[in-house]
């Protein structure tokens, strides 16, 4: 099980041969109904004494590790929120500061994908500690959400406006 599991890399490999036994088992059934054996989650803690750890695993049962390269994993819609992810997030970034950023990300997305919106479930858990940090369901009209919204939105809007125009064409003269 992934209770007796002694490492959380071998607990990663029993959720995938986990979805692969049950695809092998279940997948043709699936199939013939038009359904899509798509599984993909992120797995992630830490055992006693080990340092915290965070797998995405996919429909094949293989899965990759986030590491100081891959300073963050993303499971579902990424056209939006992961420009963000990519200019600001680090393998060092404080927690909250992590928060606030995939916070942000999660508006870009949602501005631009009809499909995704509220709630959101935020879920914050320390290294060494048994229990969460913090458990916090975002749904609409939430004050901060809704405040981090309005700044995100105005900041770009200055940051476009303080960046000078192209210079690749220059104005002309009106023909006459």
């Amino acid at each position: 099980t992934l209770m007796n599991a002694p490492t959380m890399f071998q607990a990663a490999q029993r959720i995938g041969r986990a979805i692969r036994a049950v695809n092998a088992t279940e997948g043709e059934a699936l199939k013939s109904e038009d359904i899509n054996f798509d599984v993909s989650f992120l797995f992630g803690g830490q055992i006693k004494g080990s340092r915290m750890r965070l797998f995405m695993v996919y429909p094949a049962g293989n899965f990759i590790e986030c590491t100081t390269d891959t300073p963050y994993l993303q499971i579902g819609e990424h056209k939006y929120g992961k420009p963000v992810l990519d200019r600001a997030m680090h393998y060092d970034v404080e927690l909250y500061e992590a928060l606030k950023t995939s916070l942000i990300s999660m508006d870009s997305t949602m501005r631009s994908n009809l499909g995704v919106g509220l709630p959101i479930d935020v879920l914050v858990v320390r290294a060494d500690v048994c229990d969460a940090d913090l458990n916090h369901r975002i749904e609409a009209g939430e004050p901060y959400f809704h405040d981090l919204r309005s700044r995100w939105s105005a900041a770009l809007r200055a940051a476009h406006q303080n960046i000078p125009r192209p210079p690749y064409k220059t104005e002309t003269q009106p023909k006459t």
